[in-house]
């Protein structure tokens, strides 16, 4: 039988890794070996996510707002963030209420994450996506900071 988590997942959490399984079933980590991450979950219903591959590049220019497409672009593909609200409709099942996020699509959406606990370690899935034809689920693993 499923548990309620809401109170087992307030804290902060550090990435451990963000996988996924191909179409032959081989496991691939999505942000390399070694991503870099953390959640945090408030009793206030608020939560916080920010994930990126290690090793990222940095920009030749010196500023925020500057680098050339080339540059940006792998920055982007290398990051992943968002923040908003959240609530678990059942036992595991959080849903996040996105506020801001680096995929602006994800802003004032609902994201779906089952979340479950296995040797200490906090996994959150998402529902499957299509990915090159392949119904695909990403499971993030996560240990208390």
């Amino acid at each position: 039988m499923k548990e309620f988590v809401r109170d087992k997942i307030i804290g902060t959490w550090k990435l451990v890794s963000w996988t996924y399984k191909d179409a032959a079933g081989n496991i691939i980590n999505y942000f390399s070996d070694n991503p870099v991450g953390i959640l945090m979950y408030d009793q206030n219903g608020y939560m916080n996510a920010q994930l990126m591959k290690s090793g990222r590049a940095n920009l030749q220019a010196s500023s925020l707002m500057s680098g050339n497409l080339q540059e940006t672009d792998g920055a982007y593909r290398s990051y992943a963030a968002y923040f908003g609200k959240y609530y678990e409709v059942s036992p595991g099942e959080l849903v996040h209420e996105v506020e801001g996020s680096l995929f602006p699509n994800w802003v004032g959406q609902k994201e779906t994450r089952y979340a479950k606990f296995e040797d200490g370690y906090l996994i959150l899935s998402a529902p499957p996506v299509t990915i090159d034809g392949h119904e695909t689920v990403f499971n993030v693993r996560w240990k208390r900071a």
